[in-house]
């Protein structure tokens, strides 16, 4: 598991420990932007075996080669991009993947961010594992992201499957974070994340009306030597915004979201199944105006587009708040108004010639 607690930046360096090591490196910006990609996730696949209504990933027959996104990764660690995380459509189903990248960050002593999954894409309990024990051996060391909540719905028996299964082959119960989207349907995530601590002999904790993580009374107990005893579950609850649509209301909010400057979705390169490469992980990166190129054209050409790219300059340094203050004092009027910055950027994208003609 990646080694916490120190990480920061000045003048333009980075502190990390990494697997017992301090290191301090350049982090080199480019184009003149803000945007400062921090990490790399890679999609191998659009494929997945659930369908869940609120995922807005487009489908495709696309597939992302191992080998051209290993010369893309190390590109990138020469300018100081340090972690790799992994989303879809759904990774393990592209296990291959999974495996040749882990052993490439390992090899190259970089970092692992989440491994995002559903948790129930095997077929029977020898597939999975055969695959868990697969991405295990070639490295991986990051957190396991388990999507659990009333959209995705999976079986709680499976889900107690997958989770066994990654306890037994890592050695520890504190390597998976569950991520739970918020709706309104959140007494029903609540019950599935009850139903899923009873089935690997959990409890779960609360915050308020929603979980905050599962564990199992024991977490902090330590043995004779002093460290921490890796057999006592531990999962935190992590609680993502559902980003409506306009026909779900999106611009009826009472007021406007506030500038983060993507600072939630972060500095990130994220790359599509058809090697295409994003400036960010929101659901909007998808649309043209946020892709900064391929995997193929390398690094310092990706960040020279991103930083004379309009849009890009809008997310990381004007900040979305202030263009739409400058677009309603241009004359713009806009549907309503809505709290959720990723889809006023996702309006903004669409709106490619600024009459508000959009339907996101």
């Amino acid at each position: 598991m990646d080694i916490p607690g120190i990480y920061g930046e000045y003048f333009g360096f980075g502190i990390r420990v990494v697997r017992g090591r301090f290191r301090l490196r350049a982090m080199t910006i480019i184009g003149g932007a803000m945007f400062k990609p921090e990490e790399i996730i890679f999609a191998p696949t659009s494929r997945c075996n659930l369908a869940c209504a609120h995922c807005r990933v487009g489908r495709g027959e696309s597939e992302l080669r191992a080998a051209d996104a290993i010369e893309f990764m190390k590109d990138c660690a020469s300018w100081g991009v340090e972690r790799v995380g992994f989303s879809g459509g759904e990774p393990f189903l592209r296990p291959d993947f999974l495996c040749e990248i882990s052993a490439a960050v390992v090899a190259n002593d970089l970092l692992f961010d989440r491994l995002m999954t559903n948790g129930v894409w095997f077929d029977d309990e020898e597939h999975l594992e055969k695959v868990l024990s697969s991405v295990y051996e070639a490295g991986f060391d990051g957190t396991l992201g388990l999507s659990v909540d009333a959209f995705h719905g999976q079986d709680i028996g499976k889900l107690a499957l997958f989770l066994k299964a990654v306890f037994r082959i890592w050695g520890r119960k504190d390597c998976v974070e569950i991520v739970a989207v918020g709706t309104r349907e959140e007494a029903v995530t609540t019950e599935m994340l009850r139903s899923l601590a009873e089935a690997i002999g959990g409890t779960v904790r609360m915050d308020g009306s929603f979980p905050a993580r599962i564990d199992d009374d024991c977490r902090f107990a330590r043995d004779e030597t002093g460290e921490e005893d890796r057999e006592r579950l531990y999962m935190n609850v992590t609680r993502v915004p559902y980003s409506a649509s306009a026909d779900e209301g999106a611009w009826k909010a009472e007021s406007w979201f506030r500038d983060d400057y993507c600072a939630g979705p972060g500095n990130v390169f994220y790359v599509h199944p058809d090697g295409s490469v994003a400036v960010c992980c929101g659901f909007a990166n998808e649309n043209p105006a946020l892709i900064a190129g391929t995997i193929m054209e390398g690094y310092e050409t990706l960040m020279e587009r991103a930083g004379s790219s309009e849009y890009v300059k809008t997310c990381y340094e004007q900040g979305l708040a202030a263009k739409r203050k400058e677009l309603e004092k241009a004359g713009r009027v806009f549907p309503g108004r809505t709290d959720d910055p990723c889809f006023f950027c996702d309006y903004l994208c669409r709106d490619r010639e600024g009459d508000g003609n959009t339907s996101p």
